[in-house]
């Protein structure tokens, strides 16, 4: 009966751990770009983040990022994920990175909102 099981691929990092245990979520979309290309500037810094487009879910469904914020209440700690979409169908990750409260601030205010 053990072959129903399915093996993870690899062990879910402390990020990712942590992030699934924040009470809070919230997500924005962006211009769609290479996962790859995006792993890359975010390892350098997470702060290049504040660099990418914001797109209009609503009106560009076919392709873009999706960048998911995961944080406490009073914003003590933050983790994100940025993943493609593409018709609606995840088709790609980065993995999950610390940010802070500054750059929650300064991605949601592209969007019209602040925190």
């Amino acid at each position: 009966m053990f072959f129903f099981r399915k093996k993870d691929k690899e062990a879910p990092s402390n990020e990712k751990k942590a992030a699934k245990s924040m009470p809070r979520t919230k997500k924005v979309q962006f211009m769609p770009r290479k996962i790859d290309e995006i792993t890359t500037l975010l390892n350098k810094d997470v702060f290049e983040l504040t660099s990418f487009e914001p797109v209009n879910y609503y009106a560009d469904k076919s392709s873009y990022l999706q960048c998911t914020f995961f944080f406490q209440e009073d914003y003590s700690e933050v983790y994100f994920v940025v993943e493609m979409f593409n018709n609606d169908f995840r088709t790609g990750s980065t993995p999950y990175y610390k940010g802070s409260y500054e750059l929650m601030k300064k991605v949601v205010i592209k969007f019209g909102q602040r925190i």
